[in-house]
């Protein structure tokens, strides 16, 4: 059941993460983002919200997923005008829920969109803003959020001085969790003297002609470095995958020398994954790659240098030329 409520009637203090919706299917990453708000709930005694934006509850199709999420209550914002995304209305309604029920925390997933809109909400109401964390903790009754920094490598732990506490996760650095307990759900009334209004006008869409890879959510994964030594190399790991039915994932260095699109960048710039296989070849690892990966349940390094990073947090590795090993690879995978 659905009840309505205006915003002024909705809980006060509470954790409130972003739920991506987009034509009428809710993004994985509202998943995600619950549930280490959830841990962060128990321990300071504040409710966790997903708040969702849509046109109408008649198009959303994942309702029965959120049934089964961790949120204390899902608060659901319905309007015509929210049927696109659109920068600059979104982060009004978002700023509009924060200024009237003060939140202690504003979550968003580290998404195209999340991060669009958590910079924006934070530079309007002149609050502090997190990027990219990949971890959330309690100390002292404040909340702790880590990320790399300094070039990434380095691990800081940061506390907010604005309130609410504001942040991107990282996508993939927190496992979906679901919950004992059915949320209450909540449709809720903008103030009328609210006015749906964007700069944006939206004159067509048309659906990118490139399907989205499953990096985040591979149980295998294959990825290079610069070890492979050359874009033609590189390209053989979609072969691998192929066999392997895995999805290739990358270093920042081959991504940004054009050896594979930045979407597969696996790392704090990237996405994280935590596949049960994990196989790197050619691969040195830098904190800014190994902060993305380190939770595979099972690593394969394949390198020349036996005392690179990777090499020696791998279950298993392989010293030698990281190509000539993929060659070799693919061709006993094919017999």
């Amino acid at each position: 059941m659905i009840e309505k409520k205006n915003l002024e009637e909705l809980k006060k203090g509470s954790l409130l993460a972003f739920g991506e919706i987009f034509n009428g299917k809710l993004h994985p990453s509202a998943i995600e983002v619950l549930t280490p708000l959830k841990e962060l709930g128990l321990k300071l005694d504040k409710k966790v919200v997903l708040v969702c934006l849509m046109d109408n509850l008649q198009s959303f199709q994942d309702l029965e997923v959120l049934k089964k999420s961790v949120a204390d209550e899902v608060w659901m914002v319905c309007h015509q005008e929210l049927v696109h995304f659109k920068d600059d209305l979104y982060a009004e309604v978002l700023i509009e829920i924060v200024k009237k029920t003060s939140p202690y925390g504003l979550f968003f997933p580290a998404t195209s969109i999340g991060c669009a809109l958590a910079p924006r909400i934070a530079g309007k109401l002149n609050l502090g803003l997190c990027a990219h964390v990949n971890h959330l903790e309690v100390e002292d009754g404040k909340i702790v959020m880590a990320r790399p920094t300094y070039g990434e490598n380095i691990i800081a732990k940061l506390i907010s001085k604005t309130t609410p506490v504001m942040a991107t996760l990282s996508i993939g650095a927190f496992s979906p969790s679901y919950g004992e307990r059915e949320p209450k759900f909540f449709e809720v009334a903008m103030p009328q003297e609210f006015t749906w209004v964007s700069k944006i006008k939206v004159r067509n869409f048309k659906p990118s002609a490139k399907q989205p890879n499953r990096l985040s959510t591979a149980k295998v994964v294959v990825a290079g470095g610069r070890g492979l030594k050359s874009k033609e190399n590189f390209k053989k790991l979609f072969e691998l995958a192929q066999l392997l039915k895995a999805e290739v994932g990358a270093t920042r260095p081959v991504c940004y020398e054009g050896w594979v699109e930045e979407d597969r960048m696996i790392g704090v710039s990237g996405v994280t994954v935590r596949p049960k296989v994990y196989i790197g070849f050619g691969i040195s690892g830098a904190l800014q790659h190994t902060v993305g990966m380190e939770n595979s349940e099972f690593i394969v390094a394949v390198n020349t240098d036996k005392e690179a990073p990777l090499v020696k947090m791998a279950h298993l590795a392989l010293i030698g030329d990281a190509s000539k090993v993929l060659d070799l690879l693919i061709k006993k995978l094919k017999k």
